[in-house]
């Protein structure tokens, strides 16, 4: 029973021919696969079966394998477009973007129904699908498609670099201060986290200058414990964790952006009799 064909040439879009294993590797024992070189010069690959299957069924595992090769020449143009378009970028500054643009297409489900429904459209008028014409003539959306990921994930790693390079500023003028606290413990109250000093008496510290506000970052995270910190500058941080809610967005930030500032610093506290009177 023949159940679908594939050609592609392999001058014409090298990052499919690349793949083609991707295709060709199938789990099911019942698919026959050949594949031959047509008097056109081009690769023709021929699913088919001697057994009484259910062809629906088998040719959408086909149609999941061709779809899983046109996301990776998505992945490919994109990286194209990168390094064309964006070439001042240093090594691992690529690396970086491009572990983001592969992240982001790989959970982009939306782009993947689109290129799966788009080859099905096909699939229902011939059983023989030219893959090279596929993309040249169904898949142009690629391209713009390509871009906006780049554009989106160059816009990200931008804004986490100014956000690091600012954490590491404030960092270094942290460490430059004295310290006007030996200790301060970080505890969680009312799912907000608090300052306390070694007597664990609360701290309230207010400053005209906010140094979080400063923090460019998607991320939400709680401003007022870090001004505090940044005021105080303390020479050792206990972050009493028993009572931190580790699903709470916020708080997990929270400490991050602490852990980052004050690296050295700070210690963990996972229980201890002050950590049972919240």
């Amino acid at each position: 029973m023949e159940l679908l064909s594939l050609e592609l040439n392999e001058n014409e879009n090298h990052e499919i021919f690349n793949n083609i294993k991707i295709i060709t590797n199938l789990d099911e024992s019942d698919i026959n696969i050949e594949i031959f070189s047509t008097d056109e010069g081009n690769i023709r690959v021929r699913y088919f079966t001697d057994e009484k299957i259910n062809k629906k069924e088998y040719i959408e595992k086909i149609v999941g394998k061709v779809t899983k090769l046109l996301i990776e020449y998505t992945k490919l143009e994109s990286i194209n477009c990168l390094k064309e378009n964006y070439f001042y970028f240093d090594d691992e500054e690529m690396k970086l973007i491009i572990s983001d643009i592969e992240d982001e297409i790989d959970n982009d489900v939306k782009i993947q129904l689109i290129i799966k429904n788009k080859f099905r459209e096909i699939l229902e008028r011939s059983n023989l699908i030219n893959l090279n014409g596929f993309i040249n003539f169904r898949l142009k959306f690629v391209k713009l498609y390509a871009e906006q990921i780049v554009e989106r994930c160059i816009d990200s790693y931008l804004m986490k670099k100014e956000y690091m390079d600012f954490i590491s500023i404030i960092k270094l003028i942290s460490e430059s201060e004295d310290g006007e606290y030996d200790v301060v413990n970080i505890m969680c109250s009312n799912n907000k986290l608090q300052a306390y000093d070694k007597n664990m008496k609360k701290i309230t510290y207010l400053t005209n200058v906010e140094f979080a506000a400063e923090i460019s970052s998607n991320a939400s995270y709680d401003e007022s414990i870090i001004n505090i910190l940044l005021s105080v500058s303390p020479r050792k941080i206990v972050i009493h964790e028993a009572k931190i809610d580790k699903k709470n967005k916020e708080l997990q930030n929270t400490l991050g952006v602490i852990k980052r500032i004050f690296e050295g610093k700070y210690e963990i506290c996972s229980g201890c009799r002050y950590c049972e009177l919240l």
